[in-house]
């Protein structure tokens, strides 16, 4: 893999336009049956016009397929010592033949035909699983968050939290002398930062031999007296250095009537003021803030005060339980991604550190925020009028931020959380059966559950080859819904753009009118034309290390070592039956079991009728492992209508099960289908499962690239030009193009960090 080289994203989203789905379906042009929500059909009849029957399935594996439960095993790292590694088998009968659970090919049809008929997402959020690499549930009501741009502190103003009328929260915001001077800084680092070290004038310090005193303890003493949110009157120094930039930090400190100077400063128009303020440490107690990030130097001194000295109010800003909330959420992340494996390793900052988490109240009077206000607000000139509005409040001034909405608010606006009622299943819910997540009290009959039309018989694997060759799989970490970009599409299924038409800020997604997609993992079709396989058919993209800055990132114990596999080459069968199901339910499941239909027209034109498509099986999807060809057997379809079944079991000639005509497939066209192929969704699901024939590589951004792309402008936060790119729209005229993130040549003073230039502070 060469980084910074064109490729296509292996996990990419395809749109779930329910809104349009259902337009269409109103206005007949697509079938309701498949498009628009209503009961079930009950099981204690069959209609006269409906289909029962079975179909045969071969399904033969075009990718290594690695499935089977998870665990951890103690594996030898040097002697004496041990480590836990990540390990999955195939489950094998006592006669050594693999075990497909029948659940599990169901799963995989189930998906095909929920994202066929754009049905809600039966599943929603994380489920409970401490055997694998998931979270414990998430109903994802909560803002997720991301890591804000550096650039973004500039909109940042200091506060601090006071209670208001009645007990209620409210921050008093404390800008220093105004616009152009807000905050000032505390330098936090013995051995870098603004000024030179005062080592004189310092009578409370005990001088050590020959009584001279050292940078270390006049540096501890000046910690001493600047405690994180007391109050203490200090000397502020502003001035200009040499390329004419301001600066205005803590240069001295009144103990009672005593002025103790700690750094001299050097520049042109040095200016001295007295002024009352608070100390704000995001370092937790005893620690520095280099202890939270190598680079950062320093910490901020709130204030609101005259040139003069004399201290003034800030203005008084209510806060409401929404604010409190998503601060918690912030606050809340950052030890969520400590957690996680592979997770943030960085020491938590002081609020994090000190929030019990099953407080009720994050947020207490004299607890110092960084506040975000409306756009107005913070650049009006004049100072900041009363009718400002707080949008947000931080616990520091560069970290974790919550997006505008949860990815709930979105899916419920969007119709696609899993059902309330009967009266709400999509055409995936009746075809395969459901259970109400939340059923309100009394609920009973369809409002609780309803059984399926589908049972999925035994998986026949005696025709599947094993190798038992062991590989240790690239990190599959968890997905990372908060990364936005490849899970949000707008109304019409494509990427999100800006009033412009440009790329989006990150703070800009899961806002209002965006719309989740389905995950969705292309097909690698290099793999399917045995290429960049190893030397049993494994593909050796899957087994790389991550690397950063050209090194490797080894660190087993977020790798997957996979003891036994599926080789490529091998056949499943199976015989799936239903009942009562209509013409068009019928039509759709057997399209999405026809791989020949799973290929994009603009593809079909160039490869011609024998293209096929695949479905995907098992674990490592944006790896490119599990992909299988499914198709139905010869002569596999057997179905009767309800009139037939009737009659046989009046004439005691036939029951349902027993025997059914074989019917070609071709007996059960798709209604509108030409309509239905236009559609987003559909040219999306096609793409996903033919992959790209231009024989670039399918695969992940990697570290540098990511980092690369998440540049942004140092004064505005917007993404620098080329930056900032989404996984490529699979429907439309350029679904088939690649993307191709470029390495930007800084200047010499850049620093490679995201927003950030060399000597920026922190």
């Amino acid at each position: 893999m060469a980084d910074f080289a064109s490729f296509h994203s292996s996990v990419n989203r395809i749109p779930v336009l329910r809104a349009s789905a259902h337009r269409l379906a109103q206005h007949t042009v697509l079938p309701g049956d498949l498009f628009l929500d209503g009961p079930a059909p009950s099981h204690d009849h069959l209609d006269p016009q409906r289909w029962s029957g079975s179909v045969d399935l071969e399904i033969t594996v075009r990718t290594p397929l690695v499935f089977g439960e998870q665990t951890t095993t103690e594996v030898p790292v040097r002697p004496g010592r041990s480590e836990q590694r990540h390990v999955v088998d195939l489950p094998l009968d006592a006669d050594g033949t693999v075990r497909v659970p029948p659940t599990m090919v169901k799963g995989m049809i189930s998906r095909a035909y929920e994202t066929f008929t754009c049905s809600r997402f039966r599943v929603f959020g994380d489920v409970e699983n401490q055997g694998g690499f998931r979270r414990t549930a998430d109903d994802r009501s909560v803002p997720l968050t991301y890591r804000a741009d550096p650039a973004a502190a500039n909109q940042l103003l200091p506060g601090r939290v006071c209670e208001i009328d009645g007990g209620r929260l409210g921050v008093e915001v404390l800008d220093g002398f105004g616009k152009n001077a807000r905050v000032a800084l505390i330098r936090d680092d013995l051995n870098d930062g603004h000024g030179t070290i005062v080592r004189t004038n310092h009578p409370r310090i005990q001088a050590g031999p020959g009584g001279a005193l050292s940078d270390k303890q006049v540096f501890a003493r000046f910690r001493q007296l600047t405690r994180h949110g007391e109050q203490v009157e200090v000397r502020l120094t502003q001035w200009k250095d040499s390329k004419n930039t301001p600066h205005l930090m803590v240069t001295g400190v009144w103990d009672e009537d005593d002025l103790e100077v700690f750094f001299q400063v050097e520049g042109s128009k040095v200016t001295h003021f007295n002024v009352w303020g608070y100390p704000c440490r995001t370092a937790p107690e005893t620690k520095s803030a280099h202890d939270l990030f190598k680079e950062k130097t320093y910490e901020r001194f709130f204030f609101k005060s005259a040139h003069d000295g004399h201290s003034l109010d800030g203005l008084v800003l209510p806060l409401t339980d929404e604010h409190v909330a998503r601060y918690a959420t912030v606050l809340r992340s950052y030890r969520e991604q400590q957690k996680v494996p592979g997770g943030d390793k960085h020491l938590l900052n002081r609020a994090a550190a000190t929030w019990a988490t099953g407080s009720s109240r994050p947020l207490s009077a004299g607890d110092l925020v960084f506040v975000r206000l409306d756009m107005l607000s913070t650049s009006a000139q004049d100072g900041i009028p009363d009718t400002a509005q707080v949008i947000d409040v931080f616990p520091t001034i560069v970290g974790r931020r919550s997006y505008d909405a949860s990815p709930r608010e979105l899916a419920d606006k969007q119709g696609v959380l899993p059902l309330a009622s009967r009266k709400q299943a999509s055409a995936a819910d009746r075809l395969f059966g459901y259970v109400v997540p939340d059923a309100a009290d009394g609920a009973k009959g369809g409002d609780v559950a309803a059984r399926g039309r589908i049972i999925i018989g035994p998986v026949d694997g005696s025709r599947v080859r094993i190798c038992t060759k062991k590989k240790v799989l690239t990190p599959l970490l968890m997905p990372k819904p908060s990364s936005a970009r490849r899970f949000l599409t707008d109304a019409s299924g494509g990427t999100p753009k800006n009033k412009n038409g440009g790329v989006l800020r990150r703070d800009d997604y899961f806002a209002k009118g965006q719309l989740l997609g389905t995950a969705a993992y292309p097909v690698h079709r290099r793999l399917l034309d045995g290429k960049d396989l190893d030397a049993d058919g494994f593909p050796q993209p899957a087994t790389r290390a991550a690397v950063l800055g050209g090194r490797e990132q080894t660190n087993d114990a977020v790798r997957l070592t996979v003891r036994s596999w599926v080789e490529a080459g091998s056949v499943l069968r199976c015989t799936v039956s239903f009942t009562n199901l209509s013409q068009d339910e019928l039509a759709a499941l057997l399209w999405v079991l026809t791989p020949e239909k799973l290929v994009p027209s603009e593809e079909r034109e160039v490869a011609g009728p024998d293209a096929v498509g695949c479905l995907r099986l098992g674990l490592g999807k944006p790896l490119g492992l599990g992909a299988v060809e499914v198709r139905i057997a010869p002569n596999g379809l057997r179905v009767r209508t309800g009139t037939d079944q009737a009659e046989g079991y009046a004439s005691l000639s036939n029951c349902l099960g027993l025997t059914e005509p074989t019917v070609p497939t071709t007996r059960f066209p798709l209604p509108n289908e030409a309509v239905l192929l236009k559609t987003p969704w559909v040219r999306a699901m096609q793409r996903a499962a033919f992959g790209y024939t231009d024989g670039r590589e399918v695969r992940h951004m990697s570290l540098d690239e990511n980092k690369e792309n998440n540049q942004t402008n140092g004064k505005t936060g917007e993404p620098h030009p080329g930056k900032g790119l989404s996984p490529r729209d699979m429907f439309g005229t350029d679904s088939g193009k690649p993307i191709i993130v470029t390495e930007r040549q800084r200047g010499r003073a850049e620093h490679p960090q995201s927003g950030r230039r060399r000597g920026a502070r922190r």
